[in-house]
């Protein structure tokens, strides 16, 4: 993996996705090029010297001179109101790459490949972020495993990415998307219900498949859970807490 540097970058657009959702995008000013695994994260100043702001990168490793960020702002805590400060032109500072949570390989001496299992990504909220770039990712290098994704969200309201993610279906055979509201109105005529039900009910191959979760303790703490019970190895499991 890449030593963590310190980077500079500038803000290109900061865009409200969706209800208290915004996506920034920063393009890198010195250095001018950041690789990195997706499913990692950086660690932005975000004010006096000691704070500091962790999120993870949203976009593709396949472009490393331009990175994407989520934040849900609903905390309304100090990396909220730094979200909702930013605007296009600001120059921002972060520390990056960092954090293991990234696809699995087959072999530590092949790191260029991933694992053939089934996979299937699990996210509630704002922990929809490394798992598009580890999707992204995996199916732009040509992975051929089955990839599902189960994206809990609460209301309509809250939903963002859909078209992407129906355009991401659409150009690959092997990835199925699919987002779950844990309180949806009468017109909502997708999933409902919690995230973690759907998976274990609905996920074939379930034993034999990997598991990448990143959302809510909550949500990692039952659906960890659930999969062991349902015979998936731990170390089948990996995760990353948003909380």
């Amino acid at each position: 993996m890449q030593k963590p540097t310190t980077y500079t970058a500038t803000v290109l657009t900061v865009t409200n996705v969706a209800g208290n959702f915004y996506v920034a995008k920063l393009t890198l000013a010195g250095p001018k090029e950041m690789l990195f695994q997706a499913g990692q994260y950086i660690i932005f100043q975000i004010g006096p010297p000691k704070l500091r702001h962790t999120l993870s990168i949203a976009s593709s490793p396949a472009d490393s001179k331009t990175i994407d960020i989520l934040q849900s702002v609903a905390p309304m805590g100090e990396g909220s109101q730094w979200m909702l400060g930013l605007k296009p032109g600001d120059t921002v500072q972060f520390l990056g790459p960092l954090g293991k949570f990234i696809l699995q390989k087959k072999s530590p001496l092949r790191l260029s490949e991933a694992s053939l299992r089934p996979k299937v990504f699990i996210a509630t909220g704002c922990g929809i972020a490394p798992l598009r770039s580890m999707i992204l990712d995996y199916l732009e290098t040509g992975g051929t495993a089955a990839v599902t994704l189960w994206w809990g969200l609460r209301h309509e309201t809250d939903v963002f990415w859909q078209k992407e993610f129906e355009d991401i279906t659409a150009r690959y055979t092997n990835f199925h998307a699919i987002i779950t509201l844990s309180q949806p109105g009468v017109p909502w005529t997708g999933q409902k219900g919690r995230v973690t039900v759907h998976v274990v009910e609905e996920t074939p191959e379930l034993a034999q498949s990997e598991f990448y979760l990143c959302g809510t303790r909550e949500m990692i703490v039952d659906m960890r859970e659930l999969l062991v019970y349902n015979g998936v190895p731990q170390g089948q499991i990996f995760t990353e807490a948003f909380f």
